[in-house]
């Protein structure tokens, strides 16, 4: 197997970098969120940590802004999509339903039809619904001695592309 070679230096963490230097500049924050910094909400400090709220900001110029990402965000993405070999790469947040979704929603549209997994979880199912989309599902294989479902076969997938060559995309 060949060793990846890298156009970026893979060394930087420039949203670390940032936050650690947003930390440092001990910045007074008066706009959300309402915990500032740990010192507004006792319980969530000492369940979450001073350390963790210390970072959880909002947008603002040093930290770039995930909408329009122009500095630190867009290095991070640009790192990103370097490490995994693809033309671009993007973070986002609320978590992975969102991630799923917002996957899903780029590439169907109503009435097309994606490839699909029987198990799926249901933020993919979210958004067949929420775009009207078809799914073609194909069951998942089940482990012989522990009885739990698993991914689904290459072999299934390539019958399923061969029955449904309308579809828009195979969601593994």
């Amino acid at each position: 197997m060949r060793e990846r070679i890298y156009k970026l230096a893979q060394d930087r963490a420039p949203l670390l970098d940032a936050l650690t230097e947003y930390r440092r500049g001990r910045v007074v924050p008066f706009d959300v969120p309402g915990h500032k910094q740990g010192r507004g909400t006792p319980e969530l400090t000492e369940f979450l940590g001073k350390s963790c709220l210390s970072v959880d900001v909002n947008s603002m110029k040093p930290l770039d802004n995930l909408s329009h990402p122009t500095s630190v965000i867009k290095e991070a993405e640009a790192l990103a999509a370097d490490a995994f070999g693809a033309d671009d790469a993007f973070l986002i947040i609320g978590g992975t339903t969102a991630a799923v979704q917002a996957m899903i929603m780029s590439v169907c549209k109503r009435g097309d039809s994606i490839i699909i997994p029987r198990n799926v979880h249901k933020s993919a199912i979210n958004a067949l619904i929420l775009c009207g989309i078809i799914p073609v599902y194909v069951d998942p294989g089940i482990h012989p001695e522990l009885g739990i479902s698993l991914g689904m076969s290459a072999d299934d997938v390539e019958a399923a592309i061969a029955a449904h060559p309308e579809a828009k995309a195979v969601f593994v």
